[in-house]
């Protein structure tokens, strides 16, 4: 399992990267196949004297990504409190899927600063990734596990890109492109 650790706004201490990756490489214990870990550090600016710290985790199951997010007042807080964010999500994840089956891998991300002189002024930032064909309901289950309002997937029914959201009525929708 490979562990990635990244400081926004903050210089990561080494006592703070060796206490996330000895929180985070404890996350094997409750499933096997995590490809890779990613947690961003993000000391944000407040208007009050006492700073706060953000972790943002992002886990990879053989392709199928989890996030979770938490603020406190320090960082080593920050950690433990995203940590137990990210273990329950696993416990869901395990229930939702019976980890005995494989799981096929639906997708893998790579994320690139957009450079400022190639995108519109508007654009700040660009995401690449790789998809797979998946079913309506696996991309609804891969939005809720990242946490995002839409999630766009390549249907297994006929290879188009499609988009699924979340309304504010709390249901889904679908938008699924025609070509002339």
């Amino acid at each position: 399992m490979e562990i990635k650790i990244a400081a926004r706004n903050m210089k990561l201490e080494d006592d703070v990267r060796e206490y996330a990756e000895r929180k985070l490489g404890r996350l094997s214990k409750y499933i096997n196949n995590i490809s890779s870990v990613k947690l961003d550090l993000i000391e944000e600016k407040t208007k009050s004297r006492q700073p706060v710290f953000g972790a943002q985790v992002t886990i990879n199951i053989n392709g199928f990504l989890m996030r979770g997010e938490q603020k406190q007042d320090n960082p080593k807080a920050a950690i433990d409190a995203v940590n137990d964010v990210m273990e329950r999500l696993i416990d869901k994840y395990k229930k939702r899927y019976n980890v005995s089956k494989a799981h096929d891998s639906i997708r893998t991300q790579t994320e690139q600063e957009a450079p400022p002189a190639e995108q519109p002024q508007h654009v700040y930032k660009r995401k690449r990734f790789i998809v797979k064909p998946m079913t309506i309901e696996q991309a609804v289950e891969q939005m809720e596990f990242l946490g995002h309002d839409f999630f766009l997937f390549v249907s297994d029914v006929d290879n188009s890109i499609n988009v699924v959201y979340r309304r504010k009525d709390g249901k889904y929708g679908l938008i699924e492109p025609e070509f002339d």
